[in-house]
């Protein structure tokens, strides 16, 4: 079920421009052409976030972003979701309740098992705010849909839209902050992919940074 999902997020890294956009997208590459998706995919936790995803709209400018995202609102609903183990005793109802990913390739539990890479899509309702967060793996992120804002410890944000990348090097500290409509994240993992991430700040109040 996932195989048209994962070969149209291989081709998307490879028509970025320089290809691959990042080194560790290398390692990606290896690990999507070597993995083989299984004949069955196990359910996972049902989530309340996966409601968002009837109100995903593909902006329909960068057509390789589009089929990944048409692919994934394809087949979403059928998915395993999952949330990261640590967060759910500390983040709130609110956000639990807006909130989760699918790992088509990783470590257990992932569809496709693979022990230096991680790929998955996240999905996060409307004005979450992801607190100050980090993690040993080297990440890259593209933004499917929303605009969702970037910030880094010393308070710097950054609004991305739908094509762009942002990439954490191992143990940086970084923040979301999600706009008014829902956000879909490809993320990317190399390294220490086994080890999640760990919160290092509480929720507080979601408001976007004013637009510039």
């Amino acid at each position: 079920m996932i195989d048209e999902l994962l070969a149209t997020i291989a081709a998307f890294h490879r028509g970025r421009t320089p290809s691959p956009e990042f080194e560790m997208v290398i390692e990606v590459l290896d690990a999507l052409d070597d993995v083989a998706a299984p004949s069955e995919i196990g359910p996972g936790r049902p989530l309340e976030a996966i409601r968002h995803l009837d109100a995903v709209e593909s902006t329909g400018t960068d057509p390789a972003v589009a089929a990944i995202l048409d692919e994934f609102l394809r087949i979403g609903p059928e998915l395993p979701w999952r949330q990261t183990t640590g967060y759910l005793d500390v983040l709130s109802a609110e956000y639990l309740a807006n909130y989760g990913y699918v790992r088509q390739v990783g470590p257990r539990p992932s569809t496709i098992e693979h022990p230096s890479v991680r790929v998955g899509l996240g999905l996060w309702g409307p004005g979450l705010h992801y607190p100050l967060h980090a993690h040993p793996a080297e990440e890259l992120y593209h933004v499917l849909a929303g605009e969702p804002w970037f910030g880094t410890e010393d308070g710097t944000w950054t609004q991305a839209r739908p094509g762009d990348a942002v990439h954490n090097p191992p143990w940086r500290r970084h923040a979301q902050r999600f706009g008014p409509e829902p956000t879909v994240l490809l993320y990317c993992w190399t390294g220490d992919v086994v080890s999640d991430a760990v919160l290092l700040g509480k929720p507080e109040a979601a408001a976007a940074p004013a637009r510039k």
